[in-house]
Formats: C-alpha cells, structure tokens, sequence
C-alpha cells in the first residue's frame, strides 16, 4: 500500500492530508473525546468514603486523637522538647476531607535566652482506619511552627 501511496503524483498529496486532517478530527472528537468523557465521569476514580463528614472547623473525639498523635510525633520526632507544655484547651481542628485533619494550637518550650516561649503549630494528619487510639493508624502529613512569640 505504501509503494502506491509513494507512486500517486502529487496533485493528490493536499486533498488526501486534508482528508487526512478530516478524519483525525472526527475520530477525536465522535469516538475519542466521548470515551475520555464518559471514564472521567463514572465511578471508577471516586474514592467512596464510608462516612460523610462535614468538611471545615469541626472538634469531635477524633480530632482530640488527632491532636494526640501529633503531640506524639512531635516528641517523637525531637522537634520539641519532652518538656514541652501543650495546651489541649485552645486547638482548633478542621476537617480536609478523605479522614485528613489539620490541627492548630500552640506549645510552650523552654529556650535558654528567653525563658519560656509560646511557639504555634500547624499538623497535618490522615487517619487510616481502624482503632483511633492507635498510633499506626495515623500518618502524620507534615508539621508547621510559626516562629516564637512571647508571652
């Protein structure tokens, strides 16, 4: 088929690329695009969560497990000191979706020109299932400190 393509005189060389051009054109738009167009819309890139939570602010008991995973991590981790005070009292929580959380509260750690200094944190956590008392459960997605301030 190629050695008559290469024997055909050239006056039919533009007519066939544009009906080259043509074709491409409506087998990408009638046979390509629709199919692209009906996977993107089925079910089989949604992630089905078994429960439906409320995404934004929220403070549950899971979000007090949370917390305390990353208390953990943080210790764990060296990035504060195990003397390090954390105040439960005041965290706020928001809820991302898909079981992952972001915590925001605030750790007083000693320093040793400045005494005592209230450093605020960011942590970004995912719970995987299971317990929620249970460290491995979580995955801890990164932790943030603000600079110090003073009280």
């Amino acid at each position: 088929m190629f050695n008559k393509l290469k024997t055909l005189p050239a006056k039919y060389s533009l007519p066939l690329l544009l009906v080259f051009v043509a074709l491409l054109y409506l087998v990408t738009n009638k046979v390509i695009v629709p199919f692209v167009l009906k996977v993107v819309e089925s079910d089989l890139f949604f992630v089905k969560d078994d429960e439906q939570e409320e995404l934004g602010k929220i403070s549950n008991q899971r979000t007090d497990f949370a917390l305390a995973q990353c208390k953990r991590a943080m210790k764990e981790d060296k990035q504060v000191p195990e003397t390090a005070q954390f105040d439960d009292s005041s965290y706020e929580a928001w809820a991302l979706g898909g079981k992952s959380y972001v915590i925001r509260s605030h750790v007083s750690v000693p320093d040793e020109t400045k005494g005592i200094v209230n450093r605020k944190y960011a942590c970004k956590i995912q719970f995987e299932g299971g317990e929620e008392g249970n460290a491995d459960n979580w995955s801890i997605l990164g932790i943030d400190f603000n600079e110090p301030t003073e009280d």
